[in-house]
């Protein structure tokens, strides 16, 4: 119990050769990301990862068909840029569209009662005998953004 708490970055330096291997790995697979992202419009930024290098064939995940088909176009730039900035031999790009796993959440919409609506609530819940429903339309009735006009 008289162990110390340790940071993860002090873990992952002192791990074993295969976790070793993989953070290599994935180093390795965001400096390609740069490489490409530096040729590439800053929108697709958030749309684009490099999913693989391996027998001199890049892999790349797009989430949406448009950035699948701009880069498409760009095949020639891409593999030029990493031939310069990394060295690498790249003979293909295969590019493939795959939905981000976190989509957004939606935007919260901000709902408006009006004065009118309020009170036709507060009278509804003076007549109802269930009072649990009525204490709802109460809550109703008080919740929400007040209308401008």
């Amino acid at each position: 119990m008289g162990t110390t708490p340790r940071s993860i970055q002090s873990l992952l330096h002192t791990a074993t050769p295969d976790i070793a291997d993989l953070i290599g790995r994935a180093r390795f697979l965001e400096r390609m990301r740069q490489s490409i992202l530096g040729i590439l419009p800053e929108a697709a930024a958030p749309h684009v990862r490099v999913a693989a290098y391996e027998g001199y064939r890049l892999r790349l995940h797009v989430t949406h068909g448009g950035w699948a088909t701009r880069l498409r176009y760009m095949h020639p730039a891409i593999v030029q840029a990493l031939a310069q900035r990394m060295r690498l031999n790249i003979e293909g790009v295969d590019i493939k569209v795959r939905p981000d796993p976190t989509p957004a959440a939606p935007p919260t919409v901000a709902r408006v009662i009006s004065e009118r609506t309020r009170a036709h609530l507060r009278q509804t819940a003076h007549y109802i005998g269930d009072r649990d429903l009525a204490t709802a339309l109460e809550r109703l009735a008080a919740a929400g953004r007040r209308s401008e006009a």
